[in-house]
């Protein structure tokens, strides 16, 4: 299930998968490449079912400007910076 959370004031989308089985206790944040999301890269060649399956915690989003994320218009707002922000306010929620 889609769900969203906030950084830097921008809405971002992500999904949260229970591990399947024995809970390793090790979460993981996956993070696509350009001009794609998170569907196209982690859930349709099926890397979160597979991680699920083994015990993982999945979390992935869709970054800022792509798929069902908020999208952006001014180029400042895809630099490293704000970028890398999104994932870590994400990270930071995992615990």
């Amino acid at each position: 299930m889609l769900r969203h959370f906030s950084s830097d004031g921008v809405d971002i989308a992500f999904i949260d998968v229970a591990p399947l089985g024995h809970d390793r206790g090790e979460p993981i944040l996956l993070i696509h490449a350009f001009a794609s999301n998170h569907r196209v890269n982690w859930v349709s060649p099926r890397w979160v079912e597979t991680l699920a399956h083994a015990g993982r915690r999945v979390i992935a989003f869709d970054n800022r400007g792509h798929g069902a994320s908020q999208k952006l218009y001014a180029p400042a707002d895809y630099r490293s910076d704000p970028m890398a922000r999104d994932a870590a306010t994400r990270a930071i929620r995992l615990s």
